[in-house]
């Protein structure tokens, strides 16, 4: 059987949340939701089943039928890791969709990435990309993950516009996809000084070939299956 479509989701400010209100907009179809880093289990009542360490057998049973299907391994703090490799593989040609969280951020609402980092399955067709607005006010030490890893950013420096735009280039291009596979989601857009930074990196990306979004998952997550979904079947 062909591998389900596969949509990849990094960066910070919103990955889990992004992923499950994907995976409750398409309640006809058997919708995987996995990791290849770390998530928390998504248990019952948001999904229909939660298998930790499954085998063969019982990831195919759970994705006989509609329904959203939480699988992975266990690991520290209670959280999941991901699949072995084949059994990822066999559990993407049993489900309809396939979504990733492939990437951790220690609850920061943006981060950078070391060596490694995101892990994105091999055939992801989409990357989701989300930026976390509540970052800005704060320092880059304060908001951003690894925020070392930039060399011209110091304690001090405050996150702003060109910190987004920087955020999200460094994604695109650790995530290995062209822009055209990638969309870029500036979430936790809840306030004036928000919105007008996260509009500046929009103007600034979307000539790059990025598609951006500018919302509140929070307030209102409508717009996000259309887009990412619309994406994901017209590519």
């Amino acid at each position: 059987m062909n591998p389900s479509p596969c949509i990849a989701i990094i960066g910070s400010g919103g990955k889990t949340t992004a992923m499950l209100t994907l995976a409750k907009a398409c309640p006809s179809q058997r919708v995987l939701v996995t990791t290849t880093t770390h998530i928390y289990p998504v248990s019952p009542p948001e999904s229909r089943e939660l298998l930790v360490n499954p085998d063969p057998e019982q990831l195919q049973a759970a994705l006989s039928r509609p329904g959203i299907v939480c699988a992975g391994m266990a690991a520290k703090e209670g959280k999941l890791s991901g699949l072995p490799e084949d059994l990822f593989s066999q559990g993407r040609s049993w489900a309809d969709l396939t979504l990733c969280e492939a990437d951790g951020s220690r609850q920061h609402p943006l981060k950078l990435h070391k060596e490694g980092e995101p892990v994105i399955p091999a055939g992801c067709d989409l990357c989701l990309i989300v930026l976390g607005l509540s970052a800005l006010g704060q320092t880059v030490s304060q908001a951003v993950h690894r925020w070392q890893l930039c060399p011209a950013w110091t304690e001090e420096t405050p996150v702003s516009a060109e910190v987004l735009l920087f955020c999200a280039r460094e994604a695109l291009q650790v995530s290995g996809l062209p822009p055209e596979n990638c969309l870029v989601l500036l979430n936790q857009a809840e306030g004036p000084s928000q919105l007008a930074a996260a509009r500046e990196a929009a103007r600034a990306l979307e000539p790059e070939g990025l598609s951006c979004q500018i919302g509140s998952l929070k307030e209102d997550a409508s717009f996000l299956p259309p887009w990412v979904l619309g994406h994901l079947y017209s590519s």
